[in-house]
């Protein structure tokens, strides 16, 4: 007898459908208001924490490979958000800097983000979200520990998902 798998009430579809549209929403978000995708913002987020780094680690940071970085970062640079510096040691390197442009951008990025959360959590008391959060958080906690997930850390969480701004931190929070 085969069993039956009911892959569309299953937790790991139901989080990664709620991924997807989170992303779709926020990007939508950000092209109507900030002028930039969501593949944008996340190069750019990755710099208001670490500015300064190299195109290979943004990537690592992004789990991309550095060459396909590449047409990102030039998009970037065109639009005068981060500019390219060679490096003082090696000048076969360069550095990934934000730009000012980028820096008064931090605030519709983040407005953004805000409207997103606002929408998706509409009806859902402060409690609940707790709750659930917590869930989410035990969660990924089994699944690092399960399954050794050791270049899952918390650094790539909170780069992919966190705002910064003055003290570089700037978080998303519900009102």
């Amino acid at each position: 007898m085969v069993k039956q798998y009911n892959f569309d009430n299953s937790i790991g579809y139901k989080v990664y459908r709620t991924s997807r549209a989170f992303q779709k929403a926020f990007d939508l978000e950000l092209r109507k208001n900030v002028g930039l995708t969501l593949s944008q913002w996340r190069v750019i987020n990755i710099l208001i924490s670490f500015n300064g780094i190299t195109q290979k680690e943004i990537a690592d940071k992004l789990e991309l490979e550095a060459p396909s970085l590449i047409p990102m970062i030039d998009k970037l640079q065109s639009l005068e958000l981060l500019e390219r510096r060679p490096d003082p040691k090696d000048r076969r390197i360069n550095r990934i800097y934000l730009t000012k442009k980028a820096e008064s951008l931090y605030e519709s990025m983040h407005e953004c983000g805000l409207s997103i959360i606002k929408s998706a959590t509409k009806g859902i008391d402060q409690d609940q979200l707790n709750i659930v959060t917590k869930y989410l958080d035990m969660i990924v906690h089994n699944l690092i520990n399960n399954y050794n997930l050791d270049n899952f850390n918390q650094e790539q969480i909170t780069t992919t998902t966190g705002y910064k701004k003055s003290n570089k931190i700037l978080k998303v929070q519900l009102k």
